[in-house]
């Protein structure tokens, strides 16, 4: 599971390949850089520099999986002002995480968060509430791991909360699994939000 990040910070990368921003988060014990320019990568670092080729998503726990499809998928979306608070959100929303401390991560001040966020009629904790929801509906969906193993590796304490973090973004739950196709449906339904929050 990804660690606890203490910062997340943009910087530019020399040498990387865009010369565009980068964000960067410490998953498992090591630095992870996120392309933030036209594409969405993660790349690897190594003990003394940073490698130029991609993760390997298919050796990655089922959490890093989830988060490079939700980053891939939505990340672009928000204007930059905000995007490190959807990329923290989408990094670490496979347990719950109060909205300020990933906030804290981002670099963004909370006030000023709910202030850009505001004008495009969202929350920072309804954003991380879809982020919970889609890496819950992703393990159980695509991973097709069983509910009790999810709430354990989600750090959720019990089932109920589990589903009540589902049935809040419209996922079905039942006997402990969901629909086939339900991340897919949420997601969408996700980017959608994002879309008329940030019109292009």
């Amino acid at each position: 599971m990804p660690t606890q990040t203490n910062a997340f910070s943009r910087r530019a990368h020399d040498g990387s390949p865009s010369g565009g921003l980068w964000f960067e988060v410490e998953l498992d014990g090591r630095k992870v850089l996120l392309d933030g320019g036209a594409s969405v990568r993660l790349i690897a670092e190594d003990v003394t520099r940073f490698s130029p080729e991609p993760v390997d998503l298919a050796t990655q726990p089922a959490c890093l999986r989830a988060a490079a499809t939700l980053l891939r998928r939505t990340v672009l979306l928000p204007p930059p002002l905000v995007r490190p608070y959807f990329a923290v959100c989408a990094l670490q929303g496979w347990r719950r995480v109060q909205a300020r401390q990933l906030a804290a991560w981002s670099g963004i001040p909370m006030n000023t968060l709910k202030c850009r966020l505001a004008t495009a009629r969202l929350t920072p904790a309804g954003v991380a509430a879809w982020n919970l929801t889609l890496h819950a509906a992703w393990l159980l969906d695509v991973a097709a791991l069983p509910a009790r193993t999810v709430v354990s590796c989600m750090r959720l304490g019990r089932a109920s909360a589990l589903g009540a973090a589902l049935g809040a973004r419209g996922v079905r739950y039942a006997a402990g699994r969901i629909e086939p196709g339900a991340f897919a449906a949420a997601l969408e339904r996700y980017l959608a939000v994002l879309r008329a929050a940030f019109p292009a």
